[in-house]
C-alpha cells in the first residue's frame, strides 16, 4: 500500500518505486510488465520483503509483513515461493536434491522429502530425470527444476522473476499449476506475449511507477498509457482479437 522503495548510489538518492498499489487476489495470475529499469524487479522482491519498503506497508494473508517479528516474517516467505531467471540451481545437487533443498532448511524428514520431492517431478514433466545434474538438462528443464522446488514448501504464491524465458511450454505449466493448486502467480517480463498468454491482470510500470493497471482484456482492449501502447505494438492485432475473445469466455 503506498509502497516506496529508495536507493542510495554514488551519494545520489534513487526512488526505484514510486507510491506503487496493487492488489493480487487469491488465484490469480498477475503480470508486471515493464522495460529495463522500469522498477519491476524491485516491486516484484518488495512481495517477499527479500527487499524492504522504505515506506509503505505489504500485506499478505492479511498481515502485515512490514510489521512482524524476523520469526514470524520468515514462516510468512516459507509460503512464498521465488523462480529465478537464472534458474539457481546447485549444480553439484541432482534435480531430486534440488528440489528437496527447501525442505530441507524447514527440517520436514527423509520419506516426507522424497515423496514430495517425487510428486512435484512428476508434475512439471520431469519424470526419469531425477538423478540428473543440473549440466545434463536443456534450459526448459532446468527451469521446470526451479518452479518444482519453488512448490515445494506448498505455497501459497510463486513469484517468478523474468523466469519465464517466454516459453511456451513452460507458460502452460504455469497455468496448469496455476488451475490444479489454485496458487496464485505474480510474474515479472518485458514480453507481451507472456502477459497475452497466460495472465488474468496485467500492472504496467514504468520509471518506478504503476502507470496501468487492470485486467488484461480491458488494458488491451483500450491501453491508457504511451508506454502500453508500446507493449501492445509486440504483438500483431489478430492476438490483440484473441486475447479479447479468450477473456470474454472466461469470465462471461
Amino acid at each position: 500500500i503506498d509502497i516506496n522503495k529508495e536507493y542510495v548510489q554514488k551519494g545520489s538518492k534513487v526512488l526505484a518505486v514510486k507510491n506503487a498499489n496493487l492488489e493480487v487476489q487469491k488465484g490469480e495470475i498477475y503480470g508486471i510488465i515493464g522495460y529495463s529499469g522500469a522498477g519491476k524487479s524491485t516491486m516484484v522482491r518488495l512481495f517477499n520483503l527479500l527487499e524492504k519498503p522504505t515506506t509503505g506497508e505489504i500485506l499478505f494473508n492479511d498481515k502485515s509483513l512490514t510489521k512482524l517479528s524476523d520469526k514470524d516474517l520468515r514462516a510468512e516467505q516459507q509460503q512464498i515461493g521465488m523462480i529465478f531467471q537464472h534458474f539457481n540451481l546447485l549444480w553439484s545437487r541432482t534435480v531430486l536434491e534440488n528440489i528437496k533443498l527447501p525442505m530441507e532448511l524447514t527440517g520436514k524428514s527423509k520419506e516426507e522429502m522424497d515423496k514430495k520431492a517425487n510428486e512435484l517431478i512428476k508434475l512439471v514433466g520431469l519424470d526419469g530425470k531425477e538423478n540428473f545434474y543440473p549440466s545434463e538438462l536443456s534450459g526448459g528443464q532446468k527451469q521446470r527444476v526451479g518452479i518444482a522446488r519453488a512448490l515445494a514448501n506448498d505455497p501459497k504464491m510463486i513469484l517468478a522473476d523474468e523466469a519465464t524465458s517466454a516459453l511456451d511450454q513452460i507458460l502452460d505449466l504455469l497455468v496448469e499449476i496455476n488451475q490444479k493448486l489454485g496458487l496464485t502467480i505474480v510474474l515479472i517480463t518485458h514480453e507481451m506475449h507472456v502477459i497475452k498468454r497466460i495472465c488474468h491482470k496485467v500492472a504496467v510500470m514504468e520509471a518506478g511507477e504503476i502507470v496501468e493497471k487492470g485486467t488484461v482484456m480491458d488494458v488491451f482492449h483500450d491501453p491508457q498509457a504511451q508506454i502500453t501502447k508500446r507493449f501492445l505494438n509486440q504483438i500483431d492485432d489478430d492476438d490483440q482479437s484473441e486475447i479479447v475473445i479468450n477473456n470474454f469466455k472466461e469470465k462471461y
